[in-house]
């Protein structure tokens, strides 16, 4: 065998390494794939107002053909049981109890707040109409809120005014046993419930304090609409303060403002019951690296509609 054989042979792994990594000189164009849409085929959901099981979560769909289902709520219950529930509006907001057997919206037909039982199916309506409809919340309307113990239900009705603004009117406490309505005085926003009541917060601006510009005063008010409980939280500590599912704690983002921007101190856990701080914690909301002092944090089990129904409470970090 010739030289030049064993020439090329050696030559061969280098011209083959050049051919994959290589310039080559004019590239051949590039092609993109184009797989076809697979659709999963999925049963439209039925008509349902009873369910066997706690409610998992709800949602409002967005589908093109079967206009029934897209223009109401859909629930999924634990059971597996889904189906888009009567006399309500995709557009319009829906809440669900505590225990996820309740669910309470502005009734289409007639412009009624009502509760449904999901268990029995047995709709009440509420002495409370919104004429009109609501704005959504999407245009910062107030959805309703069951009470802890699921027993009342705050609804705070909305109109727009002559600029198309949203305006949310004073807020009332529905008695859900009774049906007697408390009317509470004009308030800033309302918070959530507590154990002790409804928690409402005031934001006014204030210079008085160095490296804040606002201050919340958080008014608690009882189910027959009295005041149960006051407490100021200074400064940009009350931005977005959210109470814990027990009522005793609220938990905040505390911000300052610097000549370098707004800074981040972690999260300051306060007493509803006192209004003063009860632990702090370093870090960020999701990984807070330390808190002072450490048996006093709460972690709150989750209250989204996709969590289980149980027993709501502080608990502490391990």
């Amino acid at each position: 065998m010739s030289r030049w054989w064993y020439a090329f042979a050696a030559a061969a792994p280098a011209v083959a390494t050049a051919w994959v990594i290589g310039p080559t000189g004019e590239q051949p164009p590039v092609q993109f794939a184009r797989p076809e849409p697979t659709r999963a085929v999925t049963a439209a959901p039925e008509e349902r107002s009873r369910y066997a099981s706690p409610i998992r979560y709800a949602y409002s769909p967005a589908c093109e053909n079967d206009p029934a289902p897209c223009s109401h709520w859909i629930l999924v219950a634990w059971g597996g049981e889904r189906g888009w529930l009567p006399g309500t509006d995709a557009a319009d907001s829906l809440s669900l109890s505590p225990d996820r057997t309740h669910a309470a919206y502005l009734r289409t037909s007639d412009d009624t707040y009502v509760v449904a039982d999901l268990r029995t199916g047995a709709v009440k309506a509420l002495p409370v109409r919104q004429k009109g409809g609501t704005v959504s919340e999407m245009f910062g309307a107030q959805l309703p809120l069951f009470s802890l113990d699921g027993r009342h239900l705050l609804i705070q009705r909305d109109h727009l005014d002559k600029d198309d603004e949203t305006v949310l009117e004073n807020p009332m406490i529905v008695d859900l046993g009774t049906g007697a309505v408390r009317h509470l005085p004009a308030v800033g926003q309302a918070v959530g419930w507590t154990s002790a009541g409804l928690m409402t917060k005031t934001t006014r601006r204030t210079n008085s304090l160095p490296g804040h510009t606002t201050s919340a005063s958080f008014t608690v008010w009882s189910p027959k609409g009295k005041v149960a409980g006051r407490f100021t939280l200074p400064g940009n500590l009350a931005a977005g303060a959210m109470p814990s599912p027990s009522g005793r704690t609220t938990a905040t983002l505390a911000r300052e403002i610097t000549p370098d921007g707004v800074v981040g101190h972690g999260i300051v856990l306060t007493d509803t019951s006192t209004g003063r701080p009860r632990a702090s914690c370093a870090g960020t909301a999701r990984t807070p690296s330390s808190c002072r002092p450490p048996d006093l944090v709460p972690r709150w089990p989750t209250t989204s509609w996709t969590s289980p129904p149980g027993r709501r409470g502080d608990s502490t970090y391990a």
